[in-house]
């Protein structure tokens, strides 16, 4: 009978156990502010779904796909990471809504540079708790050389 309880109360803490090892949204964005500041792309994509849609907001008011997949992103961040030797990323918001969660953050892409430029990501989950959705607004003069 001891036997028999132990296994019930095991099978019972199995699925508290699992959700505790699960890395939540908020987790994943301060994962992602990490690596810019480590400048380490694998960590930075290990927080996404292989099949991620990175999506920016364009002038025109219309948001347009500019990274589809993993490797599309790694590339795309392996690059900037190298153009930008010396970028810094602080969060300034994080708020949670269902599966998406949404970051304003500052970036620097030199020390030299006072103020840091917005940029608002709304990050969708999916059920494995990965990104496969990216919505990037960000300043226009983000990448301007007097920036």
């Amino acid at each position: 009978m001891k036997g028999i309880s132990l296994l019930i109360v095991l099978m019972a803490l199995i699925p508290i156990l699992s959700r505790s090892q699960e890395v939540s949204k908020i987790d994943r964005a301060k994962n992602i502010v990490e690596a810019v500041n480590q400048k380490d792309a694998k960590m930075y994509v290990e927080n996404f779904s292989k099949n991620v849609k990175v999506f920016m907001y364009g002038e025109d008011g219309n948001f347009v796909l500019r990274i589809n997949g993993i490797e599309a992103l790694y590339k795309n961040r392996s690059e900037h990471l190298k153009n930008h030797p010396k970028v810094r990323n602080e969060i300034q918001h994080l708020a949670e809504i269902d599966n998406r969660l949404i970051m304003h953050d500052k970036v620097w892409l030199t020390p030299d540079r006072k103020e840091g430029s917005s940029v608002v990501e709304i990050f969708t989950f999916n059920k494995e708790g990965k990104i496969y959705r990216v919505d990037v607004l960000q300043q226009k003069n983000l990448f301007s050389p007097e920036n």
